[in-house]
């Protein structure tokens, strides 16, 4: 048997964070070594997650996780602290699975060049739910024939970037599809409690409306997403990918054994 992947966890005592964190702990083939956070550091992990058996106390820094001997981090932060952290676990020789948003086109430019130079692999991912990434799939179908939309996205109240990452990939790929400039497709953002993420594409044309919406009411929402990163890592050596086409597995072919039983 394969010897686990290595994980360190930047974000460890964020509610995203947290969530990605227990999946990966479940998950026979990944271990998570190492906790990163900027608040709680020198406190026993299982205690804040209310988890006593998780034997992990709260790291300050990369080369404190290093002492761990990690392959991989995982990184649900914020841009600013989270940029040098990710350039400082590539130049150790680390792979990088990122859910944090809002870094600049040049910040990303530099991640690549940093990643290709170093041989590892990073996916910089806007939203690591499948919903989501689903939601993009088909925008760009309908795109084809409703060249005329606008994006709409709202999360929870202390979200720091405004639009959401995942709403500029969305204008992004709607653009693309449709051949305009990014900047000419709208896009909504609202802030309010009570949310989490939730984002709609609604495509206008005469006499009807067509709307693509994803809701994400619970931050496990991401983890399948995360842990399909970390496996497909090292087939991505020297390489920054920011889809999850990339990195999903193919879907289960119709008739297939797998799929659950319908009734």
């Amino acid at each position: 048997m394969a010897e686990p992947i290595r994980v360190a966890l930047a974000g460890a005592t964020g509610r995203t964070g947290s969530a990605v964190g227990r999946a990966i702990l479940a998950a026979d083939d990944l271990l998570l070594v190492a906790a990163l956070a900027k608040t709680h550091v020198g406190q026993h992990l299982g205690a804040l997650w209310g988890e006593e058996a998780v034997d992990l106390t709260v790291m300050a820094t990369v080369g404190d996780a290093a002492t761990q001997y990690p392959t991989v981090l995982v990184d649900f932060t914020d841009p600013e602290s989270a940029y040098p952290r990710l350039l400082d676990a590539v130049d150790r020789g680390w792979s990088i699975v990122v859910g944090t948003t809002g870094f600049s086109r040049i910040q990303r430019e530099e991640l690549a060049r940093r990643t290709e130079r170093q041989g590892v692999a990073a996916a910089l991912i806007a939203n690591f739910s499948v919903g989501a990434w689903l939601s993009e799939r088909m925008a760009m179908e309908a795109a084809k024939f409703f060249p005329d939309a606008e994006v709409v996205e709202a999360h929870h109240a202390a979200k720091r970037d405004r639009p959401s990452g995942t709403a500029l990939r969305m204008a992004s790929l709607l653009a693309t599809a449709t051949r305009r400039d990014p900047d000419s497709i709208p896009v909504h953002s609202v802030r309010l409690p009570g949310l989490v993420a939730h984002q709609t594409v609604m495509f206008g044309a005469a006499g009807q409306v067509l709307t693509i919406r994803h809701d994400v009411h619970d931050r496990s929402a991401y983890a399948a997403g995360v842990l399909a990163a970390i496996r497909r890592l090292p087939a991505l050596a020297g390489r920054m990918v920011e889809s999850l086409d990339d990195l999903m597995p193919p879907a289960n072919p119709p008739g297939d054994a797998r799929r659950p039983p319908s009734g």
